[in-house]
């Protein structure tokens, strides 16, 4: 997995294409703010997060009103305002547009819908250039099944409706669903980046995406033999569509097969397989493999055509992540022959994921009381894999494991004197260096660097690179510092070489306490004077 991760981000282009993004409006003591968030491809990592204020809400009334794939909406005591996602990069404030006033009992669909003397609405905008849609022909009586930003699936107490929105003609096609009963329905959410999605009621199910189209897929789950009812099937959580009741409803992987619509007798493709499997859930990462028939097999594989030798009970395996498997030892499937191998390595040995990064990995492990092995392409527990142990406890502190009193970051080991029983890890920050590599041969490649901050009881720490070890910072107090705060990392690399010393909280606590309860000891002393004297 790992040379394979690697070979992939480097050959790409620009290490932003790596990256994950996510959006967010948040509430601060200070007001209200849009928040752009950029993560490594380790998923922990932070390349760069923004945070831009909403200027003019009111704080006190700001209601959120819903979002799609493109846009945030929320109102306040003013009006409704829609803010994208995307282009937030050159203003130093967040850019949303007001599109209509507040009306008390206004009453809209996700923020994007309004109904206006009895009409539906649909708004867009982009600062001040707002865009209006009257929905003509969608019933006054109706609510919301999944909203994106240019398709909506909507129900009345009668019909299902698709509505497709075309900004540039500035119309929208309105569409019923036939079939669909509105008091049955489900709606299946899949991988948002395969843009399908699922949605049925007990004897109807149609495959949907984000612009609203829709297409029947029952003729083919019917010729499969699938007689559960469409809205009972249980999806589970993976990029590829699966179902997983008593047997396995998945979209097949690569080319359909040709089958019958048991309505017509037409011969239809099919794009789906049903089978008695088992899909082997992981307990991190996504279905990787597949088990029919007591063996094992990869989950494209559809026709179960190419199943993985193991000299076990494939039944009593458990999936752990990517090649690695649970049953009385742990078993690893190896790179170069595609067999599920015992690795000797008892099943009560401790767990721990990789993080991989941009050129920069922590392998998997296993640790036991006596090894740590880590867990690469190939596996041999006899072999460099394993480290001894001393005696002390395996842990993992962002992208280093703490042994043996050292920090192991997949290649070196770094001996630390924090103390390891308190040492947690606070997070990291990517410095791109250079972020896109050249077209041309010799040219510089994708260069990042990553700052890593932990810190124990006693101080907060950088792990300087150059130097291969923690350096304390001497001005930073540990109690003032939490665990991924990106403000507070940046916070961290600024002082990280400032010299002098921290003014623990707890004494000055300790001396105000002191000193409150000797002047009230002394004022008791003199009123008893007082009262004596008189």
């Amino acid at each position: 997995m790992v040379s394979i991760i690697g070979q992939s981000l480097h050959a790409s282009e620009c290490y932003h294409y790596h990256t994950s993004k996510t959006h967010a409006i948040i509430k601060k003591e200070n007001g209200i703010f849009y928040q752009y968030t950029e993560k490594d491809p380790n998923a922990i990592s932070f390349v760069q997060q923004i945070n831009k204020p909403i200027k003019g809400i009111d704080q006190a009334s700001y209601k959120y009103a819903g979002e799609d794939e493109a846009t945030f909406m929320f109102s306040d005591k003013n009006g409704f305002y829609l803010l994208p996602k995307d282009g937030q990069h050159e203003e130093r404030t967040a850019v949303f547009s007001k599109i209509l006033p507040n009306n008390v009992g206004q009453k809209h669909i996700n923020g994007r819908l309004f109904l206006i003397n009895d009409k539906w609405i649909y708004f867009n905008g982009w600062k001040q250039n707002i865009t209006k849609i009257v929905l003509d022909g969608l019933p006054v009586n109706i609510s919301n099944i999944k909203c994106f930003s240019s398709g909506m699936y909507l129900k009345s107490d009668k019909q299902v409706f698709s509505v497709n929105i075309d900004l540039y003609a500035k119309k929208a096609t309105i569409k019923a669903i036939p079939n669909l009963n509105p008091a049955q329905l489900v709606y299946y959410a899949c991988n948002p980046a395969e843009n399908e999605d699922f949605i049925a009621d007990e004897q109807h199910i149609y495959s949907v995406r984000n612009d609203g189209s829709f297409d029947e897929v029952t003729p083919q789950l019917l010729a499969l033999g699938v007689k559960r009812k469409f809205n009972q099937l249980k999806l589970m959580n993976n990029p590829i569509t699966i179902w997983w009741s008593d047997k396995v409803l998945k979209k097949r992987q690569g080319h359909s097969v040709s089958g019958k619509n048991p309505l017509t007798g037409e011969d239809i493709d099919i794009n789906f397989s049903y089978s008695t499997s088992t899909p082997l859930q992981p307990i991190y990462g996504n279905v990787d493999f597949i088990r029919f028939q007591q063996k094992i097999y990869p989950i494209w594989d559809d026709d179960f055509s190419t199943p993985y030798p193991v000299k076990t009970d494939a039944s009593k395996l458990k999936a752990v992540e990517g090649g690695l498997f649970q049953g009385e030892d742990f078993y690893y499937m190896e790179a170069d022959n595609m067999k599920i191998l015992n690795t000797n390595i008892p099943a009560s040995a401790k767990y721990f994921t990789g993080r991989y990064g941009y050129g920069k990995y922590l392998p998997k492990a296993l640790a036991t009381d006596k090894y740590i092995y880590f867990i690469g392409d190939r596996f041999d527990p006899k072999t460099e894999n394993k480290q001894t142990l001393s005696g002390s406890k395996v842990k993992q502190l962002g992208l280093f494991y703490l042994f043996n009193n050292a920090l192991f970051d997949g290649k070196e080991s770094y001996p630390i004197t924090a103390d390891g029983e308190t040492l947690v890890n606070l997070g990291s920050f990517v410095e791109v260096i250079n972020s896109c590599a050249g077209e041309m041969p010799n040219t510089p490649q994708v260069a990042v660097k990553y700052h890593q901050f932990l810190k124990d009881k006693n101080a907060v720490y950088y792990f300087d690179e150059a130097g291969k070890k923690l350096q304390v910072i001497q001005t930073a107090n540990p109690y003032d510092f939490k665990a991924d705060n990106y403000e507070q990392l940046q916070e961290l690399y600024k002082i990280k070489d400032v010299k002098g010393t921290v003014k623990k909280k707890t004494k000055s606590n300790l001396n105000f306490y002191f000193i409150a309860g000797g002047v009230v000891f002394m004022l008791g002393v003199l009123g008893y004077y007082l009262i004596r004297r008189k």
